[in-house]
């Protein structure tokens, strides 16, 4: 009986050694050496998506032009293109001067005189006092404040040797010869001044003002032409 409790003593010293050398139980995780925690990898994270920014181009715009500067007008250019004084354009021709037209442009006012055929020919222009008939001087009335002459080297229908448009009724002196559209900044009236020696034809234009003028020469299909043309207003004015 005695040995049998010794045993029974040494079994359960035996045991509770055992115990108190293994882990606790329920425990998964493992322990590192020297007792600190085991190192732990952060979870993975995945970095926000970046969105590349819209490039927008910026509108383009015209430069502001400089404090006190201002556009070239074309008008200006053109008036200072004309002249006040007395301008002649040659040769003379025999072919017959039958149509007067005007037309208005952007800047000029035109008087056009066509002749039959394409020969090159001519004209003397310039400002007169008053508004008179060819030989005689009498005077002729015509609307507006100052008169633009023009002679024209070219004989006109009735007077020419050719006999263009024999039928048709000649012109009469201050006969108003083409007419003036609505609108025109220049011109007010052509009129009809009569032969030179027969040779020449004069009108008389009735202007607004005395503004600056050119005179110009062109050929078309079968027919010339002596253009006036007058600017709407003089260099600088409006």
């Amino acid at each position: 009986m005695p040995h049998t409790a010794a045993r029974v003593l040494r079994a359960a010293t035996a045991a509770i050694l055992l115990a108190a050398a293994l882990p606790a139980c329920g425990t998964d995780t493992p322990t590192s050496v020297g007792g600190s925690a085991p190192a732990t990898t952060p979870p993975a994270t995945t970095p926000p998506a970046t969105q590349t920014p819209r490039v927008v181009a910026p509108k383009t715009q015209r430069p502001a032009d400089p404090p006190g500067s201002a556009r070239p007008d074309p008008c200006d250019g053109v008036a200072r293109a004309g002249s006040f004084g007395p301008t002649r354009q040659e040769p003379h021709t025999v072919d017959a001067l039958y149509l007067v037209r005007v037309e208005r442009k952007a800047c000029t006012d035109v008087v056009v005189f066509r002749v039959n055929g394409t020969a090159r020919f001519g004209g003397h222009a310039e400002y007169v006092a008053s508004a008179r008939a060819a030989g005689s001087g009498d005077p002729i009335e015509l609307r507006g404040d100052a008169v633009l002459e023009i002679v024209i080297f070219a004989p006109d229908f009735a007077n020419a040797g050719g006999g263009h448009q024999p039928g048709r009724e000649p012109w009469r002196v201050g006969q108003e010869v083409a007419q003036v559209p609505s609108g025109t900044s220049a011109l007010r009236e052509v009129a009809y001044a009569g032969p030179n020696d027969g040779s020449e034809t004069v009108f008389v234009i009735g202007l607004r003002e005395r503004l600056p003028f050119t005179i110009a020469w062109r050929s078309g299909d079968g027919f010339s032409e002596l253009s006036v043309s007058v600017a709407h207003r003089a260099p600088g004015g409006k």
